[in-house]
């Protein structure tokens, strides 16, 4: 698959100026966004992986695990859009992304990645975290994966949700259910649609 490499080496030089060095990390820590730089398009790359699933005859697989079981089936287009849209909450639209949550960004100087965290301290957001990791792809970066977590209340419940997009192959969503006075509920949902392994 063809990622916007431009729009991401253009954000990747963006967020990597004035690095400071961390000495003991082996990173370069880069201080948090200003008004002048613009977020990586979160929403806008996801909402193009997914497209190009839903253009591209693909097998999907889908596996869930609860309480250490595993089961799989292969699953169609629908329910496979259903699934990852999930990983578009409000929070990433209608300008609300920028509004409310700050990046932060850094380098690791021993793989060249750059990894774009963005972050909130408003607590009526569901959305509380985003993490963008992009590594180098043919001299520019591209993104290797996009990771979400979100806490919420749905009725008595406490649901807390990890979530982590591998570009071009899987995604993964870790849902812990917490209902007062009961033991916690683990479920983890992944669906893959290229299983070739290219670490």
């Amino acid at each position: 698959m063809k990622y916007p490499v431009a729009l991401i080496l253009g954000l990747t030089i963006v967020a990597c100026k004035n690095p400071r060095q961390t000495a003991s990390s082996g990173q370069d820590s880069i201080p948090p966004n200003d008004t002048t730089n613009a977020f990586f398009p979160v929403a806008e790359y996801l909402e193009t992986e997914i497209l190009h699933v839903d253009s591209v005859p693909l097998a999907l697989k889908k596996y869930t695990t609860v309480n250490n079981r595993t089961d799989s089936e292969f699953i169609q287009v629908p329910e496979f859009n259903t699934l990852a849209k999930q990983f578009l909450p409000q929070e990433l639209h209608d300008g609300r992304f920028e509004k409310d949550y700050t990046e932060s960004s850094f380098r690791d100087k021993s793989t060249e990645s750059v990894t774009f965290t963005y972050s909130t301290t408003a607590e009526e957001l569901p959305l509380k975290r985003v993490d963008v990791q992009t590594i180098p792809h043919n001299g520019s970066q591209r993104v290797k994966s996009i990771y979400l977590e979100k806490n919420y209340s749905s009725g008595d419940s406490l649901i807390t949700q990890k979530m982590y997009w591998r570009a071009g192959k899987s995604f993964q969503i870790a849902t812990r259910t917490t209902l007062r006075g009961k033991p916690s509920v683990d479920q983890l949902l992944k669906v893959v649609w290229d299983e070739e392994e290219d670490e």
